[in-house]
Formats: C-alpha cells, sequence, structure tokens
C-alpha cells in the first residue's frame, strides 16, 4: 500500500509539474534563478526544522503515548526503521527534484525530432534525477543536518560537501530545463559530483540511523546519525571516474558551440553525450540496486 501510495504520489507531482514548466520557460531567466534560490533556501530551513522534531522520520511528526518496555519492543518489530522511512526530513528537495526530472523529460519530448543527442542526455539526467538523485540528495542533507547538530567530527566537511554537491546539482537541472542546455546541465550535475569527491566526501560520510545506532547525542541532534566513511581507494575511483566525465561532457559543451559544422566536432559531441548517459545511467542503477539490498537485509 505504502508503495502505490508513493507511485500516485509522484504520478501526481510529474503531472502537476509539466504545466508549471511550460509557464517557467516563458519567464526571463532571472525569475527562474530567483525559484532555484528559493528551492534551496526552503529545503534549508524546512530540513533544520524537521530535525529538531525528536522522531525525525518525517515533516509530519505522529505525537504518540509513551511506551512501555514491552510495548517498546513490539513497536520495534512492527515499524520500519529510521533509514527505511527516511526519504527526507521534509518533503521540499526531493519534490524539487523531481519537478526538475519531469522538466527534463518534458524538454527531451520537445527536442526529440530535432536533436537526438539532447534528447538523449535530458532523458538520462531525468532517470538519474528522479530514480536516484532525489533520494540520495535528501539522505545525505538529513545526515548533514543531524551530524552538525551533534558536532560530530568532520561534520562541517561533509555538510560542505552535500552542499555544494545539491547547488551544482540544481543549478544543472534548471539549465537543463528551462535553457534547454543538456549537456551545460550535465556539466555541471558531473562537476558537482566530482567536487563532492574532491572535497573529502568520502573520509567523513555520514549516515542517518536509529538513534540506538547514534554516535552524537541524539536528544540534541533530533535523531540518529552515525559515521559511514567509504574506502579511500573507492572514493579515488570515483572521484576518477567523474573527472573523466566530467572532462569528455565539458569538450562535448564547448566543441559545438565554436565549431559546429566539422565532422570530427560531431564525432566528440556524440561521444561525450554517449559517455554521459552511459555513466549516469550505469550509476543510477547501481545505486538503486545498492539501496533495495539494504532495506531487504533490514526487513529480515
Amino acid at each position: 500500500v505504502t508503495s502505490c501510495a508513493h507511485a500516485i504520489a509522484s504520478i501526481s507531482i510529474v503531472l502537476s509539474s509539466l504545466s508549471v514548466i511550460s509557464i517557467m520557460m516563458k519567464l526571463p531567466y532571472y525569475c527562474n534563478a530567483v525559484v532555484l534560490v528559493v528551492m534551496i533556501v526552503s529545503a534549508d530551513i524546512a530540513s533544520s526544522l524537521a530535525i529538531s522534531s525528536p522522531s525525525s522520520l518525517s515533516s509530519f511528526t505522529r505525537v504518540q503515548l509513551p511506551l512501555s518496555s514491552k510495548d517498546t519492543r513490539a513497536q520495534s518489530n512492527t515499524l520500519p526503521s529510521t533509514n527505511s522511512n527516511l526519504h527526507m526530513n521534509a518533503s521540499i528537495l526531493p519534490t524539487a527534484y523531481r519537478f526538475l526530472a519531469a522538466g527534463c523529460a518534458y524538454r527531451a519530448a520537445s527536442l526529440a525530432s530535432t536533436d537526438i543527442t539532447s534528447t538523449a542526455v535530458l532523458l538520462s539526467t531525468s532517470v538519474a534525477t528522479f530514480g536516484n538523485w532525489s533520494t540520495e540528495a535528501s539522505t545525505q542533507l538529513a545526515s548533514a543536518k543531524r551530524a552538525q547538530a551533534q558536532q560530530l567530527e568532520g561534520s562541517q566537511t561533509w555538510r560542505l560537501s552535500v552542499r555544494v554537491k545539491l547547488v551544482g546539482q540544481l543549478v544543472g537541472l534548471v539549465l537543463s530545463v528551462v535553457g534547454g542546455f543538456a549537456l551545460g546541465g550535465a556539466v555541471c550535475c558531473v562537476a558537482a559530483d566530482a567536487a563532492f569527491w574532491a572535497l573529502g566526501a568520502g573520509d567523513v560520510r555520514f549516515m542517518c540511523c536509529d538513534e540506538d545506532e547514534s554516535e552524537g547525542d541524539v536528544d540534541g541532534g533530533g535523531g540518529g546519525v552515525k559515521r559511514a566513511p567509504i574506502p579511500a581507494a573507492v572514493a579515488r575511483s570515483l572521484l576518477s571516474i567523474n573527472v573523466a566525465m566530467l572532462l569528455s561532457t565539458l569538450v562535448a559543451s564547448l566543441v559545438m558551440l565554436f565549431d559546429r559544422q566539422t565532422q570530427s566536432s560531431i564525432l566528440l559531441h556524440k561521444g561525450g553525450a554517449a559517455l554521459y548517459c552511459f555513466g549516469v545511467l550505469t550509476q543510477t542503477i547501481g545505486d538503486i540496486t545498492v539501496r533495495r539490498r539494504k532495506q531487504k537485509e533490514r526487513m529480515r
């Protein structure tokens, strides 16, 4: 039932977004820049307010009566963990991402008959945003808020890395949706990922967890959070992959601006676009597979 409700809500968001996107495309660029700033600030404020809730499971907190120890054990066996329930401390950020994912799909459909390369890039960005980036961004921002509130070591670096990544992705998505700059938006999104790893996110990575697993003061931080660093070799590999994707996507976007007529520029353009599509879709499939495996493990 919960999955069906989430699916219906997602479809409703996409359908309602299409009409709003068609209006946004007619607005001046500075108006859309204001919308982007409002998205970021609103998500930040809403997340701060939500983590102050003792449960921190969602932006809508249930008020429950105190439970006895027996009732508490029974509840822990029937309710899913904090991680499985946590889509975001507030619903603004994933909604904004899905809104922009719908915009990328809308743009792709409008360019399908004239520019197949941009269509493929926009569709890949839309799939990655809807299926992976929205969930990833919300959980990472929530963990950054909790780690900072509990003043854990490395929380400032993790907070900076997450915010740089979110801003870069949102800028790239707005460029893709409003300006129709498929590869330009892709460059911003890949650059955001590269900066995320370059700032040392792998070594100071945090993740939300159940309160009994938390490393910090749960009462002061509004929810469980623990350190979950990525091995240095894996982090370096991810950084290298993102840098390679960034360079190829950047070259692909620039050659068509300065040299649109030659066969070599067309080949570089399509090759960079193909590498981006392959990389971002492979990452999306891999991340979704890992999340589902972890969810199954927690349900056992």
